[in-house]
This record gives structure tokens, C-alpha cells and sequence, in this order.
């Protein structure tokens, strides 16, 4: 099946903040990874890590990738292994500074990219391996938006360290208002 994930990273902002940004709250309780729902968890490097376990969650939409990066930068990661898709970009200061994705159901090879994109994109395009190959120490086209969120916020959700695998994630809550039009009795 595979994962469907989303995730944001957030550097040098205090959790708290962050979680008023995306409108959720603590709960105090912990999470193993993969975890269902909402989730946060610290990173090394001054980062702050919210994930949900939805590929199109809102905490990686525009608009929150907007009020989350305000004064600050941010990254946000979409996986959807099942149809072979990974998108990642870079904010910073309530704007978007690059975005690559690749949509492996559409074609094996797709990659797409906007924005000023760092060097190490072009690098990693030109090394990337064929799909058919069986070089396990290279890298694909799906991997280069996951090998870029990595080198930026020190996180891949396919990847364990001991660091980071020792200490659970947060369940979070959604604070968000949410909409009743369908229960109109309530």
C-alpha cells in the first residue's frame, strides 16, 4: 500500500508558535511513527517537525506554508508511494522560494521544478538513475524532492535514526473550525 504522508519543518520557531500558525493544539500524548491523524516531533538543527497522515493535508498548503514562514523558513513534503508521488518545497519569509515534484503515475521520469531552485537539484537530475535499474546505492526520480527536504530540514520519512527514532512523536489536535453544513440539526 504505502505511505500517504504530509509534513512541514519549520527552523528557528518555538513549537508553540508553530502549532498556532497551522491551528492545532498539544495533546500531551504520544505517537509512534507512522502515526494516524496529527503529529509533531523536534528536530536536530533548531527544527520543528509537524506531520498528518494525509498526502494533501492543509498544513502544507499554500496558505499555511504562507503564515508558517512569516520571519523565518519552512519546508513542506507530500509523499503518496501507492501512485509513486513526492513533492517538496522551500518557503521563506511567507513566500515560496523553489518547488519539485515528481508524479511517478503520470510517468516514471516526470519531474517537474519552479522557483531558484538550489544546485543540488541539478545534481541530483543528472545522477539520477533509470527506473529499471538495480543499483540500490543510487537514487530515482521520486527521491530527489524527498534527498532535497532532507538536506534541508534533516528529515526523510523512509529513513530511521537513532536519535530521532528513540523519542515519540505529539499527537496534536485540529483546532481548526470545522464546517457543519452537512448536519444542519446541530
Amino acid at each position: 500500500m504505502g505511505i500517504s504522508l504530509s509534513w512541514v519543518a519549520v527552523e528557528a520557531l518555538p513549537a508553540n508558535e508553530v502549532l498556532t500558525r497551522l491551528s492545532l493544539g498539544g495533546t500531551a500524548k504520544s505517537c509512534a511513527y507512522p502515526f494516524k491523524g496529527v503529529a509533531s516531533h523536534t528536530l536536530p538543527g533548531n527544527w520543528f517537525l509537524v506531520g498528518a497522515a494525509r498526502c494533501d493535508h492543509r498544513i502544507a498548503n499554500a496558505a499555511s506554508m504562507t503564515a508558517l514562514s512569516r520571519g523565518c523558513r519552512a519546508i513542506a513534503c507530500a509523499i503518496e508511494e501507492h501512485v509513486n508521488f513526492a513533492s517538496t518545497e522551500l518557503w521563506e519569509d511567507g513566500a515560496r522560494v523553489w518547488h519539485v515534484q515528481h508524479q511517478g503515475d503520470e510517468d516514471s521520469e516526470n519531474i517537474t521544478s519552479e522557483g531558484q531552485l538550489p544546485q543540488r537539484f541539478h545534481e541530483l537530475l543528472a545522477t539520477v538513475e533509470p527506473e529499471n535499474s538495480e543499483d540500490l546505492d543510487g537514487h530515482f526520480h521520486m527521491d530527489i524532492p524527498l534527498i532535497l527536504a532532507k538536506e534541508v530540514a534533516g528529515f526523510r520519512h523512509d529513513e530511521s535514526s537513532p536519535e530521532f527514532d528513540g523519542v515519540p512523536f505529539e499527537e496534536l489536535t485540529d483546532l481548526q473550525a470545522k464546517s457543519s453544513w452537512w448536519k444542519p440539526w446541530k
